[in-house]
């Protein structure tokens, strides 16, 4: 779960009970709620047991933690609000207090998360969260009547990072079949679609042919070229004979074949390994630093074959 949706995490934990003991009425029985006590149960039961299976999960796509989004949003926005909450009374200054340390440590323990998850990335940038932050906490303290203003600050400072985490995958045009916020999205080869681009010839209807979706969906948005699937989404169905496939081939119109390392062997990946010409990895850039993403053209595991019209 992590660094994709958990940046405002440990803010809206304490948001929940800051949130609880702010609308706690001292006149009833502690099992006795209201009405503001039974929202941020709601909000609550909503958190707690979904955020635990996504932590305990074995496999899910990550974009689904998303359903994790409005309890946050709601509960950090109860530690804020609940950490203002002035004292109407001599009754209410220890719960005001409490409020307030609620927030603080929020504030605090959430700019130390986030500053862990950048730190492999941008080191500096993990200082400046922790420096800015703890600045804003500090004249919120020394100046009560700007507090207001340090801790929209604060709050913007927090927003600094996971916001930019989120634009990653718009900002590098992400084409990921699972899609991810973060760094390190996933790219293409360019050195291999400068090579096919020089090497197929303008009868060429395909850039090249490959076994599944995942593999080519990359190098179609990348180019604007139809890159062809013989074994549909996950590479298992049968798209195309081969016998259609050979006649391709023969028309020039498919001349060269990308075989990935999780392909399954069916006939037309059998006649490929067995009539086609493998590419040298070196001509087409078909080395491991050019893999960052599921389907990346140039795995170690993973070789470019070029196919004859007269096999």
């Amino acid at each position: 779960m992590r660094r994709q949706i958990s940046w405002f995490l440990p803010l809206a934990l304490f948001g929940m009970v800051a949130a609880y003991l702010a609308a706690y009425d001292c006149k009833k029985k502690w099992w006795q709620t209201n009405r503001k006590q039974q929202d941020v149960l709601y909000w609550a039961g909503w958190l707690i047991p979904v955020g635990a299976f996504f932590s305990v999960a074995n496999f899910f796509h990550p974009y689904y933690t998303i359903m994790l989004a409005p309890p946050l949003a709601v509960l950090a926005a109860l530690a804020i609000t609940s950490g203002l909450k002035k004292a109407t009374s001599k009754r209410d200054d220890k719960r005001a207090r409490w409020l307030r340390y609620l927030l603080f440590m929020g504030l605090g323990t959430t700019a130390c998360l986030q500053s862990y998850y950048v730190w492999a990335y941008y080191p500096w940038l993990s200082l400046v969260i922790l420096i800015l932050t703890a600045v804003a906490l500090v004249m919120m303290t020394l100046i009560p009547a700007k507090e207001r203003l340090f801790l929209t600050l604060g709050v913007g400072f927090l927003c600094l990072a996971q916001g930019f985490w989120a634009l990653t995958s718009t900002i590098s045009g992400e084409s990921a079949a699972v899609p991810t916020t973060g760094l390190g999205t996933g790219t293409v080869n360019t050195q291999l679609i400068k090579y096919l681009k020089q090497h197929n010839g303008k009868s060429t209807t395909y850039l090249f042919a490959t076994t599944d979706s995942n593999t080519a969906a990359p190098y179609i948005i990348k180019t604007g070229q139809a890159v062809m699937t013989i074994g549909g989404y996950n590479g298992t169905d049968n798209a195309i004979s081969l016998k259609k496939f050979k006649q391709l081939v023969k028309d020039g119109k498919v001349k060269y074949f990308y075989i990935s390392s999780h392909t399954n062997n069916n006939a037309i990946v059998k006649w490929v390994k067995k009539y086609g010409t493998k590419v040298s990895a070196s001509a087409y850039g078909g080395t491991s630093s050019q893999t960052k993403g599921v389907g990346a053209m140039g795995s170690t595991n993973a070789t470019l074959y070029r196919l004859s019209a007269s096999k």
